[in-house]
């Protein structure tokens, strides 16, 4: 199957923000023109990651006459409307409502994390309900160890047992995502993702790290995840999304050719 280039997207308090260390979240912009962008570029699949912790959402959104309740599955159904590519949405979901509510606000698929460590139940009857294909969990991690909340709970699972769990569960794709990498542009963690491909019988997503094309077809070139994710390079880099793929596709990477420059 070809590779996938996936762009993410962290959402704090209804804005769009820069990731790094899971600590340090700088405002970059608003979750409805940046869809539009990525929308307009064609790219493989968008994944929302919703990091609010206090339950406000932003309406710092005139621009586009857009008036939304403090509420993120209404700022969800605003940006599905945006969105002509795949998308998954995920972020503070713990209940089988929860995960109905995105995917009736327009999503593809809904990550999940927190919620599958605090209800052992939730993933299976999410997979008797609404089947593997639409549930992917993302799986912070660092130094061995998955973290919860935010990256604040380390857990007693190391990455294999945790996606060995999930597997065993139903899960359809893991978001594999270093916390130590978060927003630094020092690569991906090699090591770690060549081994969950290995284990894994599921599509894996490396996420943390990026700094330049280049990282990504190292990436798929030595550890062979189904796809790569990244946020902070498509912010900040015009048209980065196109100059990535034409990388990839200098590299020999196997991937989606059907993409635009706007």
């Amino acid at each position: 199957m070809k590779k996938r280039l996936i762009t993410c997207i962290f959402l704090k308090d209804g804005m769009i923000v820069r990731s790094e260390n899971f600590k340090i979240h700088q405002i970059i912009g608003n979750p409805i023109s940046q869809v539009k962008r990525f929308s307009d570029w064609a790219v493989d699949e968008i994944i929302y990651i919703d990091i609010s912790t206090t339950g406000n959402y932003d309406n710092r959104r005139d621009d586009h006459m857009i008036q939304i309740s403090n509420d993120k599955f209404d700022l969800l159904g605003e940006i599905a409307k945006n969105v002509f590519v795949p998308f998954s949405f995920g972020g503070g979901l713990r209940t089988i409502k929860d995960i109905e509510m995105v995917l009736q606000k327009g999503a593809d698929k809904v990550v999940l994390n927190t919620g599958l460590y605090l209800d052992e139940r939730l993933l299976e009857k999410a997979v008797e309900i609404f089947g593997s294909q639409a549930l992917v969990a993302c799986v912070d991690y660092k130094e061995g160890f998955v973290h919860f909340s935010h990256g604040n709970v380390k857990s007693k699972y190391n990455v294999e047992e945790w996606i060995a769990l999930l597997e065993r569960q139903g899960i359809g794709e893991i978001l594999l995502n270093d916390i130590s990498r978060d927003g630094k542009g020092c690569g991906y963690d090699i090591e770690t993702i060549k081994k969950m491909v290995l284990k894994s019988s599921v599509p894996i997503i490396a996420l943390g790290g990026a700094g330049d094309y280049y990282d990504f077809s190292e990436c798929f070139e030595e550890a062979d995840p189904s796809a790569v994710a990244a946020g902070n390079i498509f912010h900040f880099k015009e048209h980065s999304y196109y100059h990535a793929k034409k990388s990839l596709e200098a590299d020999g990477i196997y991937i989606r050719k059907e993409y635009g420059i706007f």
